[in-house]
């Protein structure tokens, strides 16, 4: 059913010590899924080497909840600033490699950082490196809140239907 299985020789606790009972620092599977959620779990598996052993705990889980946090977040306010507009984004935006507009600077670097993704995860994937893939996603994710959102916020309060296409389209395709 598979032609490769990544796997880590050893799960140990966040701070890299074995995991054991009688220590203290075993982590159920049933609270893991309870505290951390599933999509959580997959994540903090994927972010590290597989040439490692696992790091596993609580903290590093608050901070992937943090970074997709960022990415909900993201999301939820072009769906609000949508809402407002009306906006109904094109599928033949994504086709032509961007909003079908005049673009600003910041859209412009947008769709470029978008394709960079798409490129580095590509490659991650096909060189079976999950960590690459869940780093670019990151960083891209990081800039896509802090440089083109907040930068372009007066465009969004103002209903500029290129900035909601732009962002649309740096979410859909990243």
């Amino acid at each position: 059913p598979y032609k490769r299985v990544l796997g880590y020789e050893k799960m140990l606790d966040e701070t890299g010590r074995e995991m054991h009972a009688s220590w203290g620092n075993t982590i159920k599977a049933e609270d893991a899924f309870e505290q951390m959620g599933a999509d959580v779990m997959r994540w903090q598996y994927c972010a590290q080497p597989s040439d490692r052993n696992l790091l596993f705990g609580f903290g590093p889980a608050q901070e992937i909840k943090g970074r997709l946090l960022t990415l909900w977040n993201s999301a939820k306010f072009l769906a609000d600033y949508g809402a407002i507009e009306k906006f109904r984004p094109t599928y033949a935006d994504l086709g032509n490699g961007g909003p079908a507009a005049e673009l600003q600077p910041l859209d412009r670097w947008l769709v470029e950082r978008t394709a960079q993704l798409v490129e580095e995860a590509q490659g991650g994937y096909e060189r079976w490196l999950t960590v690459d893939v869940t780093r670019a996603f990151d960083a891209y994710v990081d800039e896509l809140s802090n440089w083109y959102i907040r930068r372009s916020r007066r465009r969004f309060w103002e209903g500029d239907q290129t900035a909601l296409r732009t962002l649309w389209f740096g979410l859909v395709q990243g």
